[in-house]
């Protein structure tokens, strides 16, 4: 069974928003928070890439044969 794709969202009472992507591979765990930095204006004070960013993406193949 696949990981669910996790986002970690904590506001401090100043109003910085710091978001973590969990089990998401590649650059797609960046593009996963373009919402939210849309939202939020685009001002991005630092960017710490964590482990899963560095992992490949996992391709899956799917073959459908018929008999015959």
């Amino acid at each position: 069974m696949a990981q669910k794709k996790e986002l970690h969202i904590e506001i401090s009472p100043t109003g910085e928003v710091s978001v973590t992507v969990k089990c998401v591979a590649g650059q797609s765990c960046v593009d996963e928070t373009k919402f939210l930095e849309d939202a939020l204006g685009n001002q991005i004070d630092s960017r710490e890439l964590t482990p899963d960013y560095y992992q490949q993406p996992v391709a899956i193949d799917v073959t459908n044969k018929t008999g015959g």
